[in-house]
């Protein structure tokens, strides 16, 4: 029986053409809050860039930079930040390749530098209203939670070669999502579980993008978009229909959970 459901936002919940929820999305959340449910956001965003889902819809946590930061309403579940030498491991590359790097803080995400690539990410996910921040690169927070690399597939390998006690997750070909190595999605959805009382088979998760293939893999039931990548499709034990084409109603309808 699923006691809890946990999405991905971009891609899954919201759509890349409209930037918005799907009218079917937000009636079947409120048609599983109704059986008693428990709903969460499992993202790569920042916490704060994930107030704008309250607009649509109060989920119950959110499970955020890749699982590294996970709370609720009550406060912080779980939390997993970088160690700060390898930040630094990466530094001196990134200024000799000109790589835009993004520094993930809960109270803030800062830039080494603002390319085209970040404008258009930006874009990409309905945040090109967003000013980027630059960092003070000789005093960066002690507190990083996740790095964004924008670096294309052939450049990602050097780069990640400095960085052996992390892993790289791919959503976008502009980008990596860098976080520890024994971190993820299923270890930040675990954490939640276990505060909520919830075993593993009892999860039901939905994602699209490279970085949801290890939740996929990891929930009793694992839900691919009809958009998502070809690797996300392969880990899910159900593909339902695009998110613009009211993906998710249509998998929660399939199981019989609305």
């Amino acid at each position: 029986m699923i006691k809890a459901v946990f999405f991905d936002i971009d891609g899954t919940l919201i759509s890349f053409k409209t930037h918005r929820m799907p009218a079917s999305t937000q009636r079947a959340l409120n048609m599983l809050r109704e059986k008693g449910i428990k709903l969460f956001v499992a993202t790569g965003r920042a916490p704060k860039d994930t107030d704008f889902l309250k607009e649509y819809f109060d989920f119950d946590g959110i499970v955020s930079f890749n699982g590294q930061y996970c709370f609720d309403k009550n406060g912080v579940i779980y939390q997993s930040t970088f160690a700060l030498k390898s930040v630094s491991a990466i530094l001196p590359y990134l200024a000799e390749h000109n790589i835009a790097c993004c520094f993930e803080t809960v109270s803030g995400n800062r830039f080494n530098l603002i390319d085209s690539r970040v404008t258009e990410l930006l874009e990409l996910v309905g945040m090109s209203h967003v000013t980027p921040v630059l960092a003070d690169m000789d005093n960066l927070p002690a507190e990083i939670f996740q790095l964004t690399v924008y670096v294309t597939p052939e450049e990602e390998k050097p780069l990640m070669k400095l960085l052996p006690e992390c892993k790289a997750l791919r959503w976008s070909p502009l980008l990596i999502n860098v976080i520890r190595k024994d971190s993820g999605k299923p270890v930040g959805i675990a954490k939640v579980a276990e505060r909520y009382g919830i075993k593993r088979d009892e999860i039901m998760v939905f994602g699209d993008g490279g970085n949801d293939i290890d939740m996929l893999k990891y929930a009793g039931i694992g839900v691919a978009m009809g958009n998502a990548v070809a690797e996300a499709k392969l880990a899910a034990d159900y593909v339902t229909s695009d998110v613009d084409e009211d993906g998710i109603f249509n998998a929660l309808e399939h199981f019989g959970l609305i």
